[in-house]
């Protein structure tokens, strides 16, 4: 249920992922959701094998159940928050008790909820389970959403295997977030933990949606640069006077290009910081050339020929 992003070369945690709740939520629904969470991956009932996560789930509550903390990380992240010289330290175990029985450690509990609440915390579930196999999906978007980054809404469907019948099950449906960021590139993986179909004999696979960058009909890409070509005739690319709109990755954005030299085979030119965003550095943009071709004839008549042998040098 973590999101992290992979292909920045760091990990990113995503406390809102964690929990499975938008960012909007109310500190109503981050405490159900904690709840929900906390009782799925308690180390007494998966024996342990999830006691890294439990904690993540514990962090994630901590954080976004304050108010003051809740604040900076929004606006600042994991980072604003170090910043702030904090530290998840606290037990997450002791967490779980204190919001679920308060103080209680007889195991008389005061309703059936609570009592409902522990059942199901220690009831044991089939041992040395193994996760499922990685689902890989594809998302394909264009060169201008990966320059400006978006946000995208993905609907998942589920199945949820019944806790006391294996042969029943439930559909559910899931809206997964996507924050794009300006300058990513093909290939960049989103993995979404534990999103896969949930059994009782087996951990959930993560669903990991890789990119792909749609063809683009103006620009081929070359890490932070985009390529444009220009196909101009034999006759133009020696006489010069060249006059081109060339159109950038920008919305409704065009560079005027003037060449009044001989254009040979290949020849270009560069127009910095008109190439995409760099992923690493929001302000800092790659370059957009303009690369060359020539059109040759087909063929030539013989008066042509004979004229080009007196024009031109040998």
């Amino acid at each position: 249920y973590q999101r992290r992003v992979r292909g920045l070369g760091t990990m990113v945690k995503d406390y809102y992922s964690i929990l499975a709740v938008p960012r909007t939520s109310s500190q109503t629904e981050i405490r159900k959701a904690y709840h929900r969470k906390a009782l799925e991956y308690h180390p007494d009932k998966t024996h342990r094998q999830d006691s890294a996560y439990f904690t993540e789930i514990a962090e994630a509550y901590d954080v976004l159940s304050s108010c003051s903390k809740r604040k900076i990380y929004d606006e600042c992240g994991e980072d604003g928050l170090k910043k702030c010289n904090y530290q998840f330290t606290s037990d997450p175990v002791k967490i779980f008790h204190d919001i679920f029985f308060g103080n209680n450690k007889t195991g008389n509990y005061p309703n059936k909820r609570q009592k409902v609440y522990t059942e199901r915390c220690t009831r044991s579930p089939p041992l040395n389970k193994v996760k499922d196999k990685e689902i890989v999906k594809e998302l394909f978007l264009s060169l201008e959403e990966l320059h400006t980054g978006l946000t995208k809404r993905i609907k998942i469907t589920k199945k949820i295997e019944s806790t006391t019948n294996p042969n029943k099950h439930r559909m559910q449906e899931k809206i997964l977030e996507i924050k794009v960021r300006p300058g990513w590139k093909d290939g960049t993986r989103i993995t979404f933990e534990r999103e896969g179909n949930v059994t009782q004999s087996s951990v959930p696979a993560d669903l990991v949606f890789i990119i792909k960058e749609k063809k683009h009909s103006s620009f081929e890409r070359d890490g932070d640069d985009l390529v444009h070509f220009v196909t101009v005739s034999l006759k133009r690319s020696l006489v010069g006077g060249v006059d081109l709109k060339v159109p950038t990755i920008d919305s409704n954005s065009v560079l005027d290009v003037r060449i009044s030299r001989i254009i040979s085979p290949g020849y270009t030119k560069v127009y910095e910081q008109h190439g995409m965003r760099s992923q690493k550095d929001y302000n800092t943009r790659g370059n957009l050339i303009v690369k060359f071709r020539i059109q040759f004839p087909e063929l030539l008549t013989p008066e042509q020929v004979e004229a080009l042998c007196r024009i031109l040098p040998d």
